[in-house]
């Protein structure tokens, strides 16, 4: 639920309803997710099949977050009916304006459809335009063999490439999950004892630094947290 003055829902929606793609976009986005004023007072609700509407309105002006979130959106089944047609042709749009999260979305998008070549090819696609958080994505295609042959080494570099990007460029949960799958890595390679699991060790511990990587958490519980941890707990 997004927080907004209510002074400023009116302005919002005037500036909207005379054809300004950044106002519909906006609204589409608080009518998706709901809205409230500081003080808790609902303002918007959830409404899926408003938030369709305004993000049609801005994405047929080219707004390419709206075409993003439109695409995003049609693709959930949430609130309204799935259409990938639709879903696909309005990612592709956003693309070919050189929104790379767009990418990321048709690389999900096929994901889901079980077409792991053309999911690979579009993770490729929007990391090669700088979303660093497809990485992840990639690593996973090359640890599983999903869309590729499985190649652990490959896998490992683009997790480690996710790391070592600017970390304001990559959401935290990226990361937590790149450090998570390296860990991973570390305990069904070849054996090296006690080294290899103290690594994957510290990189489970960063993953869980927040305590909300319950996967993370498992593993540690598996193999032993390090002594801070236990005297912290």
């Amino acid at each position: 639920m997004e927080i907004i003055e209510k002074a400023a829902l009116a302005p919002l929606l005037q500036r909207a309803r005379d054809g300004d793609s950044e106002a519909q976009e906006r609204l589409g986005y608080y009518c998706e997710n709901g809205a409230m004023d500081p003080s808790g007072h609902l303002l918007i609700p959830i409404q899926p099949e408003q938030a369709l509407a305004w993000y049609e309105q801005a994405a047929q002006q080219g707004s390419t977050q709206a075409q993003n979130s439109l695409s995003k959106l049609l693709s959930s089944d949430e609130g309204i009916p799935r259409d990938l047609t639709a879903a696909i042709y309005w990612a592709k749009r956003a693309v070919a304006q050189g929104d790379g999260a767009a990418a990321f979305n048709l690389g999900t998008i096929y994901r889901d459809q079980g077409k792991p070549l053309l999911a690979l090819r579009w993770y490729q696609r929007s990391a090669s335009m700088g979303d660093n958080d497809a990485l992840l994505q990639i690593g996973l295609c090359q640890l599983f063999g999903f869309g590729t042959k499985q190649a652990i080494d490959a896998a490992r570099a683009s997790f480690t490439q996710l790391l070592e990007g600017d970390p304001l460029y990559t959401c935290q949960r990226s990361r937590e999950n790149a450090l998570y799958w390296l860990a991973v890595i570390e305990l069904i390679g070849p054996a090296g004892g006690r080294r290899r699991v103290a690594r994957a060790r510290a990189m489970l511990e960063q993953a869980n630094a927040d305590d909300d990587h319950e996967q993370a958490n498992d593993i540690l519980c598996l193999i032993g947290k390090s002594r801070y941890l236990l005297h912290a707990a």
